[in-house]
């Protein structure tokens, strides 16, 4: 299996809603990108994060995230996702049979 840890993503004046996991970090190349976390069953809102170019945010916990640029900032804001590196399986300690 391949692990690609960069996914590049252009925002125009869409919202994307993407599943993250735990660890990915949100990196601004152009624009200004808006953040919130979807937080069903969990007490409180999602904070609403803004990031500028050369800023970055690191997914707490994972779920379904909404992403989108502020209109004021131009045409379209750029970022990328760095995925975390995939955890190696366990070695089995027990067998059954």
């Amino acid at each position: 299996m391949h692990h690609e840890p960069h996914r590049e993503l252009h925002l125009d004046h869409t919202c994307r809603s993407l599943h993250l996991p735990a660890g990915a970090v949100l990196h601004c190349h152009a624009g200004r990108l808006w953040l919130t976390r979807e937080t069903h069953g969990q007490a409180g809102a999602s904070p609403d994060i803004m990031l500028v170019p050369g800023q970055r945010h690191r997914v707490a916990s994972a779920g379904m995230h909404f992403l989108t640029h502020l209109r004021t900032s131009g045409p379209a804001a750029r970022c990328s996702v760095e995925l975390p590196a995939p955890r190696a399986t366990l070695r089995r300690v027990f067998s059954w049979r």
